[in-house]
């Protein structure tokens, strides 16, 4: 019996034959238009097919739809009946399918899952592996994002999966916080430009929003999370965000408005609270802002994992009756439950907020009308099936180089000696380079060390329930589910759907692929990341005095720099201070030493930053993906440009965190100007006054980043547009005046006129980046969006303010020191 011919016997089975439908080849629904209801007719508008589905569904069917199963499987069961809105995806297309098919033939209206998966920058088993939104945002280049957000959704959609938890659109302006790797940068209008990118990759690029169909290439994009949780009291996850709100308006919810103007079709709600109300229970924040202001519409609201439940510890409902309807008057349209025990689970108490008057049947229906749409938007009812027989498409050779020229374009030289690039010449022969540092290779055992070797281990982490204090475990030989040790999920990042069949190089194997034929090429862990293990250091050392060039990878881990894995100081973690002090110590005075930093977050090197005057060159690598150390490689030998530069300013010292220098994004400080306190070291005129023990001026400013070549700026010019959208233009002329050819990131800042508020320092609002052979001049232009220029007023009105602005373009925050003129 064919596949087909099951299917529409199942189909009349359960729906019977005023309903009749069935799921036909590649699972596509075969719809009788003389029988068949006006929700199943594919060509209908998406609203009208919402109003059909709806006016045939029971409460308890309704209230089933706002229920996000994150764990799948048995937790479905109580669903199989009324049918349920989304879970996780399940690992494969087959399981997908066969869940899929399970729980469409019990339910009384063939009611099919929405299948979900974080997609932060990898989003299936064996699909590629991107780096970390962190080291993209370092790319400065707006239309890369757009390209790995692109291949994300094509290999997340060809496996089954219909919504995509990403972008992370926060802004994590406190580096204490641990999952800073998650945000592509602390700055609005870089932010803002990358939303805009990602939706309109993960989506494709008609920005139609909730109420237009979507292809089988692209899945529906869900954000996260909203809002402002990037700014926390403390740097702690959860802690409250408490700010003015233009602060809000023009920082923490910038993003946000780019994603809903571009068409973004869902966003997760943040744990904490914004000015003592909880993001769960804040209609003006959802239904207000998101839904009417930034055009979101009938998109869909989740909640974060239980936090609907939480409502109840927030102390602003009694009970959990209470805390349902406050969240589903909130806007939040389904609820993610995570974990077995039922009293987390929220939503199905809705029958009591019903019967006890809290809500309505009209807020149930529009929350249940959101969910709808999204799944016939996603073609859930007119293909419920994935087509398992087509090619694959994960990790393709295609995709490969898009991580590996996302990694290239986003680590940044941080340090080297002048005119002189790269570390180590591949055309050396006989040297000796030893790699060191726990992020640098995998340990086999007590003395034998291994390129690549995949050892079966439990990975042990710490439990974001726990409350016992303790570090997160580390050993060398720790392994994840795919035998990856440390080096490799640390390079690979947070949030990271990869699998056995994804080859993950540490830098150790790659130096030893590309070079070890003509050169000795040693390795030692020399300490451990997440506790003061140091039995490893006399290897290390016994190396590095050795050695004509050392390489030391050394940075955080998962466990010190990741979800609940907050930080009171920003320090490299463990041992690792001390390894680079002792083998700085031991080596000879001809050989060069390299920092590669493997990290999620700012770094700070200890006592006024000592270490890092131990070091002749410093790549920031950060958590670059499966092709990473390639990357990485290909920079140190020469091979290859790494272009990247800071989306954020890093602090000299913890204690600096919200001070002058971090986040860079500030309002002038006029008292230090009249009483000519701290350091002018910015052209603009920013001051720094110092601390009584250090400088207060950051460590690395916005947009940094080394270069191999040298470029001059030149002809600045500013001119309003006839554009609405678009009433700036601003171009430059920028050559090539050095040795080599090289990538120059060209940064447009604007200075502010006289305000009735305090205006910041500058803003960033355009970039590019281009290539240029050494001797040759482009010009750049850019046209500067409105939302860039404009600013909110005391009434929250968004407006572009009269008077005198001063553009300015440059390599970096600090440097941009050609200056033009233009008043509105």
């Amino acid at each position: 019996m064919s596949l087909l011919v099951v299917n529409c016997l199942i189909a009349t089975l359960f729906v019977g034959l005023q309903h009749s439908a069935c799921v036909g080849a590649e699972g596509i629904t075969i719809y009788d238009a003389e029988n068949s209801p006006l929700y199943l007719d594919p060509t209908a508008p998406i609203q009208q097919r919402v109003d059909d589905l709806m006016s045939k569904m029971t409460v308890p069917e309704k209230i089933a739809q706002l229920a996000a199963i994150y764990s799948g499987g048995s937790a479905l069961g109580p669903y199989e009946k009324t049918g349920v809105g989304w879970t996780a995806f399940p690992g494969t297309a087959e399981a997908r399918n066969t869940l899929q098919q399970k729980m469409m033939s019990s339910s009384r209206l063939r009611l099919p899952i929405t299948f979900t998966a974080e997609s932060l920058h990898s989003s299936v088993q064996n699909g590629t592996v991107f780096p970390t939104p962190v080291l993209q945002g370092c790319t400065w280049n707006s239309t890369l994002i757009g390209e790995i957000a692109s291949v994300i959704a094509l290999e997340a959609r060809s496996v089954g999966v219909d919504v995509g938890f990403t972008p992370v659109l926060n802004m994590f302006t406190d580096p204490r916080f641990g999952r800073h790797s998650e945000g592509f940068s602390e700055n609005p209008t870089l932010s803002a430009a990358y939303a805009t990118s990602a939706v309109l990759g993960y989506q494709g690029d008609n920005g139609g929003g909730a109420m237009t169909y979507l292809d089988d290439k692209h899945f529906a994009s869900l954000a996260k999370h909203y809002a402002a949780y990037g700014n926390a009291a403390g740097g702690q996850n959860a802690a409250p965000s408490n700010f003015d709100m233009q602060t809000l308006y023009d920082i923490y919810l910038k993003p946000w408005q780019a994603f809903g103007m571009n068409g973004g079709r869902g966003a997760m709600a943040s744990h904490q609270t914004i000015s003592h109300l909880p993001c769960h229970a804040n209609p003006w924040l959802i239904n207000t802002v998101l839904r009417e202001q930034f055009a979101f519409g009938n998109g869909s609201i989740v909640s974060d994992c239980n936090d609907i439940e939480a409502l109840y510890w927030f102390h602003v409902a009694e009970n959990a009756s209470q805390s349902a309807a406050k969240a589903l008057k909130g806007g939040v349209d389904i609820d993610l439950m995570c974990g077995p025990l039922a009293s987390m689970h929220s939503y199905d108490k809705l029958n009591y907020s019903l019967s006890d008057g809290l809500v309505t049947m009209q807020d149930i229906d529009t929350a249940v009308g959101h969910i709808l749409a999204g799944k016939f938007a996603l073609r859930l009812f007119d293909k419920p099936l994935v087509n398992t027989s087509a090619p694959s498409v994960l990790n393709t050779e295609q995709h490969q180089q898009l991580a590996y020229q996302a990694a290239l374009q986003g680590v940044t030289i941080a340090k080297r000696p002048s005119g002189q690039w790269p570390p180590i010449s591949s055309t050396n022969s006989g040297v000796k380079v030893a790699v060191i540092g726990p992020n640098a290779g995998c340990k086999v055992n007590n003395n034998e060390w291994v390129p690549n070797q995949h050892v079966e281990h439990v990975v042990r982490r710490r439990d974001a329930s726990s409350d016992s204090g303790s570090p997160p475990v580390s050993s060398p030989n720790r392994r994840d589910k795919s035998g990856l040790c440390d080096a490799q999920t640390n390079m690979l990042g947070p949030y990271t759907q990869h699998g056995s069949a994804v080859e993950v190089k540490t830098v150790y194997d790659y130096l030893t692929e590309k070079i070890g034929s003509s050169a000795t090429v040693s390795f030692a862990r020399g300490c451990e990341i997440d506790s003061n293990d140091m039995s490893e250091l006399p290897a290390a050392l016994k190396i590095a005095s050795e050695a004509d060039f050392i390489i030391m990878v050394v940075g955080d881990s998962l466990g010190s720099c990741g979800e609940w894995g907050d930080r009171d100081n920003i320090d490299l973690p463990g041992g690792q201070m001390e390894l680079v002090e002792q083998v700085k110590n031991v080596s000879k005075s001809s050989a060069k030493l390299t920092m590669v930093l493997t990290n999620g977050r700012p770094t700070t090197f200890g006592h006024q930053n000592k270490i890092l005057d131990m070091v002749d060159y410093m790549l920031i690598a950060w958590r670059s993906g499966q092709m990473g150390a390639v990357a990485i490689g290909d920079a140190l030998l020469g091979l290859a440009e790494p272009t990247g530069r800071l989306a954020q300013g890093w602090p000299r010292t913890v204690g600096q965190v919200n001070g002058a220098a971090s986040p860079w994004l500030q309002q002038v400080r006029g008292k230090w100007i009249s009483n000519s306190r701290g350091r002018q070291v910015d052209p603009d005129g920013r001051r720094y006054d110092d601390y009584i023990n250090s400088p207060s001026t950051p460590l690395f400013p916005f947009g940094y980043g080394l270069s191999l070549s040298e470029f001059k700026f030149s002809n600045l010019k500013v001119e309003k547009t006839s554009k609405q959208d678009m009433p700036l233009s601003v171009s430059v002329q920028v050559t090539n005046t050095g040795s080599m050819d090289a990538t120059e990131v060209v940064q447009f800042y604007v200075q502010d006129p006289v305000l009735p508020w305090v205006p910041y320092w500058k803003r960033l609002i355009a970039f590019d980046k281009i290539f240029l052979k050494k001797g040759s001049s482009q010009t750049v232009t850019r046209d500067v969006l409105f939302t860039d220029l404009a600013l909110h007023d005391t009434q929250l009105e968004q407006r572009i303010m009269p008077g005198e602005y001063t553009i300015r373009v440059g390599d970096s925050s600090t440097t941009d020191t050609l200056t033009a003129k233009i008043i509105f």
